[in-house]
């Protein structure tokens, strides 16, 4: 019976006789894990809207972290061969992120191996022999026969890897990190990138990064989550996280998002998608809080102020790496105040730091295009012909984001000035505080909050001539609320007390209406005079509070 031979595609040995296009390389693109697949097409856009190579796609198998990958190429429209046939195909060097590919199959085309983070800096469990070995380091087998070729990015590396395999002696190559060619790129974007995140000029963007394993920051410290969605003013702070894409491949999107759900729906912790939105993230951060992965080196390296959460013992001594867990960065103490640790160390930042990690990981700073297509036409032994490379900023994130809906506050009443602030109900709760009131803001589907608030506040918009009516309704629907309030086309706020008594209440400075609403029911509970000035006080600032009798 006569079978349909595989799609090899471009790499077919008759593809002459059907193809349009010519080309004079063509590159197999290997991938073993969700994280190198996602490298390696970060990588491949050196050669975009080149005419003279042709990219073929290959899953490789035997990793734990191969899940997901169909559906990530998919979406990218890519269509691997099948790797069961991929060695009959024709192929002119081999590229790929994932070092831990089985070279003797392919031999003897040429395969470089390029990193999927920033140095070698971790110990992994080798799965075939359950010894530990370097991470991002090559296959001995390619490299003593001389089939790979190990990339690096600084001269600290060569040596590094000598000592750790000598045969990789005269397999290694230069190139750049396009990791941190597209972060210093993307500077320029920060406020774009805000902007996109939702975070105004007068909040703070806190990220966590966390990589895979028991010792990461997701696997250890995911508590620090609740903790910081608890203890930090949810006016002044935003939150995001992003999670190795090994994380997501292995436990899967919708197992990450059942556990990050109470903190997505919370309304300020948004979680960045595991294929793009790291590098705007960063840049985005006023600090990030970090582990042992690439992304916490990354940040420092771009100024950002970092605190570690944890770390490992796999961490390989005398790397860039352990140097930033020995002390170059400072470690988050979960049992004191995290506001005060992150607000010291945004104000103590070393701004030395960042050169300093640059010049012991980094050679070719802006180069890292330029430098990879040279190599692969090189290895392949072709001539490349000159090419200019636009300079391209990071895509901006599109995060798992939720408005909120719920919070807890206490502002203390002294005369004329008000000061508190506004924390997340569902994490506030956990710490027991006594005296704080809850505050729900009508959108929400929780129905005993709105049951148990002692404020709840209409955030959309309403004209001057409806708002009477509109506050006697939520009075009404509402019976076991103290303070109800709607927000104003005109940016004032309209309140209704229990005791029948409306006021209008402006302020010098854009502030949300819920928070002006809990200042004004603690004026109500204190018995005070609910007209003229007030002066508030919040970890936004001090603003004037204008309360007027309607």
């Amino acid at each position: 019976m006569d079978h349909d031979p595989p799609d090899l595609g471009p790499a077919a040995h008759d593809a002459l006789d059907w193809e349009t296009c010519s080309s004079e390389l063509i590159i197999y693109c290997f991938t073993r894990t969700l994280v190198s697949a996602i490298q390696l097409h970060q990588e491949l856009r050196v050669f975009e809207g080149d005419p003279e190579v042709k990219l073929v796609w290959v899953i490789c198998p035997g990793s734990r972290f191969r899940r997901e990958i169909d559906d990530w190429l998919r979406a990218k429209e890519i269509k691997p061969i099948p790797y069961s046939a991929a060695a009959t195909g024709r192929r002119d060097v081999i590229l790929t992120t994932s070092e831990w590919i089985d070279p003797l199959p392919f031999a003897p085309t040429p395969i470089l191996v390029l990193l999927h983070g920033v140095g070698f800096h971790k110990f992994v469990k080798n799965r075939e022999t359950g010894e530990y070995r370097l991470a991002g380091l090559a296959r001995p087998e390619g490299l003593v026969t001389g089939q790979t070729t190990q990339t690096v990015t600084h001269p600290d590396q060569v040596r590094q890897l000598a000592e750790a395999c000598e045969h990789t002696v005269g397999r290694t190559a230069f190139v750049g990190d396009s990791n941190f060619d597209l972060l210093c790129a993307s500077r320029g974007e920060r406020s774009n990138y805000r902007k996109a995140l939702g975070v105004t000029e007068d909040q703070r963007l806190i990220t966590l990064s966390s990589t895979w394993g028991r010792s990461s920051l997701f696997g250890r410290r995911a508590g620090l989550i609740d903790l910081l969605l608890a203890q930090l003013p949810c006016e002044r702070y935003r939150l995001a996280i992003f999670l190795h894409p090994a994380v997501w491949s292995y436990e899967g999107t919708s197992e990450i998002l059942r556990r990050l759900k109470p903190h997505i729906e919370s309304g300020r912790l948004m979680v960045i998608p595991t294929a793009a939105g790291w590098h705007a993230t960063v840049l985005a951060s006023d600090l990030v809080i970090g582990d042992f992965g690439s992304t916490s080196l990354y940040s420092a390296m771009m100024d950002i102020p970092l605190l570690l959460a944890t770390f490992s013992k796999n961490v390989v001594p005398g790397t860039v790496m352990a140097d930033l867990g020995n002390g170059m960065a400072r470690p988050i103490v979960l049992g004191l105040d995290l506001r005060e640790q992150i607000e010291a160390e945004i104000e103590r930042h070393d701004h030395s730091r960042a050169a300093h990690l640059v010049e012991r990981l980094i050679t070719h700073p802006g180069r890292s295009a330029g430098l990879l297509r040279d190599l692969c036409f090189r290895t392949a032994k072709k001539k490349a012909q000159p090419r200019e490379f636009e300079v391209r900023s990071a895509p901006a994130p599109e995060p798992y984001l939720h408005a909120a809906h719920y919070f807890r506050f206490d502002f203390r009443v002294d005369g004329t000035e008000v000061t508190g602030d506004l924390y997340l109900a569902p994490f506030r709760e956990k710490l027991r505080l006594t005296g704080e009131r809850l505050l729900a803001e009508v959108g929400g589907n929780l129905l005993k909050r709105y049951d148990n608030a002692s404020v709840i506040v209409d955030p959309t918009p309403a004209s001057a001539c409806s708002t009477k009516a509109h506050l006697a309704e939520l009075s009404q629907r509402y019976p076991g609320c103290r303070v109800v309030g709607v927000l104003r086309d005109d940016g004032s706020s309209e309140l209704l007390a229990r005791d029948g008594r409306r006021f209008q209440v402006s302020c010098d400075r854009a502030l949300p209406a819920r928070m002006l609403a809990a200042a004004c029911y603690s004026l109500v509970v204190a018995k005070q005079e609910l007209r003229g000035e007030f002066t508030l006080r919040t970890s936004l600032g001090v603003a004037t509070m204008t309360v007027t009798p309607v």
